[in-house]
């Protein structure tokens, strides 16, 4: 499997792209080349385009996926579920849906698109509730004076 993880600076974006076929071994590479790189650029937007993936990991292996994304983030010393992630793909849809519901149901900030232009406009999205108040702290504690 080939792959490039770049931060795109003009959108403040970590970008990869995958082609071939994946591994449990080689996702895990992948995320912690996103983790350095967004950690370094203090960046919380991910993007991935797996439109040129075959995926090889079996429904056990993505089910462990959030699990293992956010102890390679905390190796890192952040919190995976601060981060904003869209993810392109073109072939086995019913893998990223069911990677999609899976990370949601842990707490990932995570969505699957089949265009790339929605994927960014969906990632670039700000919600009100974002604008008007600091991310949470890992630990849920806001100080009293940002407190909603």
């Amino acid at each position: 499997m080939s792959h490039t993880v770049i931060y795109n600076s003009e959108l403040h974006i970590v970008e990869s792209k995958l082609q071939g076929d994946m591994t449990l071994g080689e996702v895990e590479e992948i995320v912690t080349k996103i983790a350095k790189i967004a950690k370094e650029k203090d960046c919380r937007l991910i993007f991935t385009d797996f439109r040129e993936v075959s995926r090889k990991l079996s429904i056990f292996q993505i089910y462990k996926l959030p699990d293992r994304t956010k102890n390679i983030f905390a190796s890192f010393g952040i919190n995976v579920l601060l981060y904003k992630r869209a993810n392109v793909a073109a072939k086995d849809l019913d893998d990223y849906i069911f990677h999609e519901n899976v990370m949601v149901n842990r707490g990932h900030h995570e969505k699957v698109f089949t265009d790339i232009d929605q994927a960014k406009k969906w990632l670039m999205e700000v919600s009100a509730a974002k604008q008007s108040r600091p991310w949470p702290r890992i630990d849920g504690y806001y100080p009293k004076e940002k407190r909603p």
